[in-house]
């Protein structure tokens, strides 16, 4: 299986490049691991999260919520897929004051696993391993006045990244990101976000250049009261038809240093290319003083299940 997957992205990889937001632009873009979401607590409300998170990871999701960050952030994250592929991500964020804004770096490491190269004659040549890693750092700010609440201002994000893709040989790129958090609306019930990742930059493959994966987000996030909130997303990336997701959360105090969360969603993403269970995810989270564990659970159909972690530590 881990053969036929590796086959089909670096097919996809070396496809003559028409992207234009809809499903006819499967496999014309490069840097899987752009599209590719590390925070288990996201996956697991079905990605719909550009509104509502908290933490360093955000880095890689909507730079504009970088100022949610209450004062220092720590996260860790890995990522087990099928067979031997695997993700993980490390990110920084600290808030650098009440009326400026913050500012977090990260990076993000994609493992395809060891592949075995062959001649024409299907002889052992030797072994590659495929990777691809991302390393990033930005900032959000206010764009409004300074009202009294950091709630309601309107902010803005902004990120510049490195990303490197190797397959036999490798290549690099420079890309940014945007995003743009709304002020609160209905007595706080409602906030709204857009994001749009992976604005400029290609990648140079065999002396053919091919976009990486632009995507366009746009957020929000229903809080029906202290402990339930419903996200949904509109994710427009450039080598797919939009999708729609979808997700729900709720918050148990244990006690007054302890939270529990219980998380399902899902989105419309592979809801026609897979067979079998797929296109939903589960999972939860516990909190406990400044500490943060988050888990989720995928399954994709035939494929199988991928289970994701991460840690996180904000204070």
């Amino acid at each position: 299986m881990k053969k036929i997957l590796m086959l089909y992205i670096i097919l996809i990889s070396n496809k003559p490049l028409f992207s234009a937001f809809d499903s006819s632009s499967h496999g014309t873009t490069a840097a899987e691991i752009l599209e590719l979401n590390i925070n288990p607590r996201c996956v697991a409300m079905g990605e719909a999260c550009t509104s509502n998170i908290y933490d360093a990871s955000t880095i890689d999701i909507n730079p504009a919520s970088l100022v949610k960050v209450k004062k220092d952030s720590f996260y860790l994250s890995y990522n087990k897929l099928f067979e031997d592929i695997s993700v993980g991500n490390i990110s920084y964020a600290r808030k650098i004051g009440k009326n400026v804004g913050s500012f977090g770096v990260g990076v993000k490491y994609l493992n395809w696993g060891d592949i075995t190269k062959t001649d024409d004659y299907a002889n052992d040549i030797g072994v590659m391993t495929p990777n691809e890693m991302v390393v990033e750092m930005g900032f959000a700010t206010y764009l409004t006045g300074l009202t009294k609440d950091e709630e309601d201002r309107l902010v803005f994000g902004g990120i510049g990244k490195f990303i490197r893709t190797q397959i036999d040989s490798s290549a690099t790129t420079l890309s940014a990101d945007i995003g743009v958090l709304f002020p609160y609306l209905f007595d706080r019930r409602l906030l709204m976000s857009f994001a749009f990742q992976n604005i400029i930059g290609t990648i140079k493959m065999d002396k053919d250049n091919y976009n990486i994966t632009k995507i366009i987000k746009f957020g929000s996030s229903v809080f029906l009261n202290q402990n339930i909130t419903i996200n949904s997303d509109i994710i427009m990336p450039e080598n797919s038809f939009l999708y729609f997701a979808i997700g729900i959360e709720g918050k148990i105090d244990i006690n007054k240093r302890t939270k529990l969360f219980l998380r399902a969603g899902g989105n419309t993403r592979n809801i026609s290319d897979l067979n079998g269970f797929r296109s939903a995810s589960f999972g939860f989270g516990v909190r406990h003083w400044e500490y943060t564990f988050d888990y989720s659970f995928s399954p994709f159909g035939d494929l199988g299940n991928i289970n994701r972690i991460s840690l996180s530590l904000n204070y």
